[in-house]
């Protein structure tokens, strides 16, 4: 009887560790799966945000900036007096109107300056610039913990996801 029951022992002890090695497998498997679906998750957020943002930019320099005749290529877009706000849900769908429940949002923020500061850096080739020119920023930013409107681009930069500047230099015409 001894031996039986140390054969019975043996045989517990080598289930035990074999459903051990087993829990050990399925939880680097499961955190395996888990990285790989946030990197997609980020993969898509980051070629969705350039496409959107290449789109806001696209509309910045055929509009000469302004942001009115932008605000019209987008019927859904929320709009200020400087500013297009588009709203997008998790699966980069545009909403009709700023929700709660909104993932992602387009900002394209544009101002009137001296066309010198805005083209400071070219004094640098022997040319200068006069005049007015429209300086705009478009970001593109992570709204899914935040509850609010955010209608300029933040300093906080878990939010954004792309940011960059575009400029027009505007005729003598339309600097008035």
């Amino acid at each position: 009887m001894p031996e039986n029951n140390s054969r019975t022992s043996l045989f517990l002890m080598e289930l035990i560790i074999a459903v051990f090695f087993f829990s050990l497998a399925a939880a680097v498997s499961i955190r395996l799966f888990v990285g790989a679906h946030k990197l997609t998750e980020k993969s898509t957020a980051l070629s969705n945000a350039t496409i959107w943002s290449q789109n806001l930019a696209e509309a910045f320099y055929e509009s000469n900036g302004d942001v009115s005749k932008i605000a019209e290529l987008y019927p859904y877009a929320y709009v200020t007096e400087d500013a297009v706000i588009l709203f997008f849900d998790k699966e980069w769908n545009v909403l009709q109107e700023a929700h709660s429940d909104a993932s992602y949002e387009a900002l394209l923020v544009a101002e009137k300056a001296d066309a010198s500061s805005v083209y400071s850096d070219v004094k640098d080739y022997g040319s200068t610039y006069s005049g007015k020119a429209i300086k705009g920023n478009v970001a593109i930013l992570n709204v899914k913990e935040t509850d609010e409107v955010i209608s300029s681009i933040p300093n906080d930069q878990d939010l954004v996801i792309v940011s960059y500047s575009v400029d027009t230099p505007l005729s003598q015409k339309e600097s008035k």
